[in-house]
């Protein structure tokens, strides 16, 4: 067992655990030291190993003078509050099965300001991506949905052109889900997605979509299903990608109320996708170690960022899938 799997074991899976074992900032400090430099600080300047810690909290390099806090050059950079707060805000956003609104996490933390739940709820999302996530492998289904309402006294509702395009693969074997917010339902969007989210080898189905076709999936193996609304009631060809897309609309309209915007979608499908991929994990405190993990390996992220999105999303960076 390696440290990093040795430290998710360990990881406190209830309620009741978690404050018993988290109930003071050093025991926080403690794990997060482990979590980021397995236990030994370096200097987030150099990298060099070699820091002696002050009375202030911090570290400083004795290679090139830097000092170093525990949270710089991580989301939780700069923040005047305890770890204890931030381990606790994780656990109450990770541990609900349909997520919490930032109304509710400023009520339950008893955060003064709005804009703190607002900020702090899009910081943990952005950490939901693991940026080593391995892509779809062997029989994978793949679709498009589309999200949005009506517009006020349309009773016909949004045409497609209207609506958010959310790309969504699964894999048959365990179900396991990629959703994007692409930018619209052609060859280049669907190209981009299956490129970076699905394995060379992976064995694609889908409907018979036109965006489907050698350009966009390359020399993956491809079975293309062209189904009447009886065959499709009978055994629908894509129904994984289908069922998380009826889950993601109840989600989006019973948590969200179906307010997320178009700059912030792809934030909300990364929440979606890890609450479902990892809906079979026993003890739920476990969740909030895979948040921590990716926590402080993502780097800084200010009010700015997220406001105009100047950071890029971590599932668009290049290399990720």
């Amino acid at each position: 067992m390696n440290k990093e799997t040795a430290l998710w074991e360990s990881f406190p899976k209830t309620l009741p655990e978690f404050e018993q074992k988290f109930s003071s900032e050093s025991a926080c400090r403690s794990y997060l030291l482990a979590a980021r430099w397995g236990g030994k600080p370096r200097c987030a300047k150099c990298d060099h190993q070699r820091v002696y810690a002050l009375s202030s909290g911090l570290w400083e390099c004795s290679a090139c003078g830097h000092q170093t806090s525990l949270t710089a050059g991580t989301p939780m950079e700069g923040t005047r509050k305890d770890l204890r707060v931030w381990f606790r805000a994780m656990w109450e956003v990770v541990s609900r099965k349909n997520g919490i609104s930032a109304k509710d996490l400023q009520r339950v933390m008893g955060f003064g300001s709005y804009k703190t739940a607002w900020s702090w709820l899009h910081k943990i999302r952005r950490c939901l991506v693991n940026p080593e996530s391995e892509p779809l492998r062997g029989s994978v289904q793949m679709d498009e949905g589309y999200l949005g309402g009506r517009r006020k006294g349309d009773q016909r509702g949004l045409s497609p052109e209207d609506k958010a395009v959310i790309l969504v693969a699964a894999e048959v074997a365990d179900g396991r889900v990629r959703l994007e917010h692409a930018p619209n339902a052609k060859n280049e969007s669907a190209a981009s997605f299956v490129k970076r989210q699905l394995a060379d080898d992976a064995t694609i189905i889908t409907d018979g979509g036109g965006i489907y076709n050698p350009k966009t999936l390359d020399q993956r193996p491809h079975k293309a299903n062209v189904q009447t609304p009886d065959e499709r009631r009978q055994n629908d060809a894509v129904q994984v990608c289908h069922w998380a897309i009826a889950n993601l609309k109840r989600w989006w309209l019973g948590t969200h109320h179906g307010a997320i915007s178009d700059k912030h979608l792809q934030s909300y499908l990364d929440e979606f996708t890890f609450r479902h991929n990892r809906r079979k994990t026993k003890g739920v405190g476990r969740l909030v170690a895979r948040v921590i993990e990716n926590l402080v390996g993502f780097g800084s992220i200010t009010m700015r960022n997220i406001i105009d999105q100047t950071k890029p999303h971590p599932r668009f960076q290049e290399g990720i899938t």
